[in-house]
């Protein structure tokens, strides 16, 4: 289940950041053309790699270990080639605007994002039907074909309904009161505690979503059910059901806890693990689950959630807008320029998913791995001995048909995991040992995210952002200066943006170029001349004669606000303060917009000249 998380997180992300070009790259008929050819070439390659493993297995006559090891593989493989697979149907195939003219879906994030969503189910469709074909007669898939990929699809649906949820929250709040909500995301701390109300949703609505999208029952009757919900009594752990999970190819046997708090709370355990383990084993993986619940793990995942989501918050644009700085992309951008915002989507979107998938194999997959480990450690509170959950691992290393050799991310294998409670049982003191390993790993974490957090609403508060946006327009700027020298508006432009970046000496080039370039004189460029001059922090090119001048001659031709400001700061930094409070008294009988800017010139004039 986590591994299709990181997929669909992938997934959402490679078209929510996708920024489609101003026109569309086919029409709709070619666009829809094209990605009916692209599910028919998948469909083949998939054909063809289930069929080749099969072939390979009857020629070679592997064993059935062999033969799901390699199954497991080409399912693997085919995942990450629908995922690429689905990047072209969104950047060369350009889908996005095709599904933004539909209607309704203009008005609605939810109904694009179902659409969307829907063209990647189409590739795993693909894989599932070509699954059950292939391999239902080796393994004990549910018999109707349809049902299995129903279920399937099912199954995809309880992860991601959530999500769905969500971005329906955020269509109602649009409607109802769209600059409210409007005004509500832009605003960083507001947007922060939005998201978090927003885990808490999901933390209360998934359970209910998933046991609903997944078929589960409730299990019947029995001692075992007894058994169990007298082992949740006396652990103090409340829940809602106890749930039978389906499993669709007969292979999945496992248990598993969902929801963080006991009013959605469910206990999930397939069949298959009740026909595979004893009821005393089954009492121990239960007790595992039960750690989870006891360790508080469910809640500290969506602290990391909530963590990565402030990350993003903080560093994300900066990091983007330091990528359209670099020469490399610049290059790009120069060479291909009529793909320029197919460009700027991958430079937005290979970092994020770059920080995604590392973020989630290793960090979060560290203290994943090692929950689990906590999990397995509760056995000795709950029974007093590791002996029935050993005795499960062995039967589950030899029912995943490679002695459970195969480690994942987010688990340790199961030798590893049978070694270590061993460890425990034979050196309790490596229990406690564990936690507070786990204890300093967390607060270690949650320091460095504050750290990170703090840097990067500093980094943002600074105007750091503005000086890299800034860049990029020099850049581009620069470019267009090269192959238009006799446009004297671009040396206007590049001579504020240099000023804004604090590089003087390059502005005042370009406003001599303009000055010398002949044609009508410009106030704008005057005036910008003029203010650098008066306020430049470098005294070396700070001239107030020559920006008094400049600055009389563009009030002269343009008696704007911001224009008079220039003026009366040239009169204030020659000692002349009370001259300089005429002139702003003038703008502010005006009314000008921006007041308060103008309110504090005259106070800082009026405090002189009082003097």
């Amino acid at each position: 289940m986590y591994q299709s998380l990181i997929i669909y997180i992938v997934v959402i992300l490679v078209y929510a950041t996708h920024i489609p070009a101003a026109t569309a790259t086919f029409s709709p008929g070619k666009t829809i053309f094209l990605q009916l050819l692209l599910y028919f070439l998948f469909f083949c390659l998939t054909r063809l790699r289930f069929d080749r493993v099969v072939r390979r297995y009857q020629q070679q006559r592997l064993d059935s270990e062999q033969l799901a090891a390699a199954y497991e593989r080409s399912l693997t493989l085919l995942t990450m080639l629908a995922v690429a697979a689905y990047i072209m149907t969104v950047y060369l195939v350009n889908i996005k605007p095709l599904i933004a003219a539909l209607p309704l879906v203009r008005h609605s994030e939810m109904l694009n994002n179902i659409i969307a969503f829907g063209l990647f189910l189409a590739y795993q469709l693909i894989i599932w039907r070509e699954a059950h074909r292939r391999f239902s007669p080796f393994f004990s898939f549910t018999p109707d074909r349809r049902q299995y990929c129903r279920q399937k699809l099912l199954f995809a649906l309880g992860i991601i309904a959530p999500w769905l949820l969500i971005t329906g929250l955020g269509d109602l709040g649009r409607w109802l009161a769209p600059a409210s909500f409007s005004h509500l995301q832009q605003q960083p701390v507001v947007y922060i505690l939005l998201f978090a109300v927003f885990l808490l949703i999901l933390a209360l609505t998934a359970p209910v979503l998933m046991v609903k999208f997944w078929g589960c029952r409730p299990l019947p009757p029995s001692p075992l059910r007894d058994l169990l919900a007298d082992l949740c009594r006396r652990e103090g752990v409340n829940y809602r059901q106890i749930m039978l999970w389906p499993s669709f190819e007969g292979r999945m046997a496992t248990a598993a806890v969902i929801g963080p708090f006991a009013v959605t709370r469910y206990l999930l355990i397939t069949p298959a693990l009740i026909e595979l383990l004893s009821p005393a084993e089954i009492e121990a993986v239960m007790a595992h689950e039960i750690g989870h619940v006891k360790h508080h793990h469910l809640q500290v995942y969506f602290i990391f959630f909530l963590s990565l989501f402030l990350l993003n918050y903080a560093f994300f644009e900066l990091i983007v807008s330091w990528l359209l700085t670099t020469d490399l992309l610049h290059y790009l951008l120069l060479r291909a320029p009529h793909h320029q915002a197919t460009i700027v989507s991958l430079a937005s979107t290979i970092p994020l998913l770059l920080i995604y998938i590392l973020y989630f194999r290793f960090l979060f997959g560290y203290f994943l791995r090692n929950f689990e480990r906590q999990a397995d450690l509760y056995v000795f509170r709950a029974l007093g001995t590791a002996e029935p959950l050993i005795s499960a691992f062995r039967k589950l290393a030899w029912l995943t048909g490679d002695h459970g050799q195969r480690a994942n991310w987010h688990h340790y294998n199961i030798p590893q995991r049978i070694a270590f409670l061993e460890k425990c049982q034979r050196q309790p003191e490596m229990i406690a040992a564990h936690h507070r390993r786990l204890r300093r790993g967390l607060g270690l974490f949650l320091i460095a995210v504050a750290l990170l957090g703090a840097a990067g609403h500093r980094l943002n508060a600074s105007g750091l952002q503005r000086t890299l946006d800034n860049r990029f327009l020099i850049k581009v700027l620069e470019n267009y200066r090269r192959r238009h020298q006799e446009d004297a508006r671009v040396y206007l432009t590049l001579g504020s943006l240099y000023y804004e970046v604090g590089d003087y000496r390059r502005a005042i080039s370009l406003y001599e170029a303009a000055l010398q370039a002949g044609g009508p004189p410009q106030p704008e460029l005057l005036n910008n001349y003029a203010w650098l001059l008066l306020t430049a922090d470098d005294p070396q090119y700070r001239d107030i004669e020559k920006g008094f001048l400049l600055a009389r001659q563009a009030a002269k031709l343009k008696p704007v606000p911001h224009i008079l400001d220039t003026l009366a700061e040239a009169y204030w930094r020659r000692g002349m303060p009370c001259m300089a409070l005429d002139i702003e008294k003038r703008i502010l009988a005006g009314k000008p917009k921006n007041r308060q800017i103008y309110a504090r010139q005259a106070a800082k004039f009026a405090r002189d000249c009082r003097q």
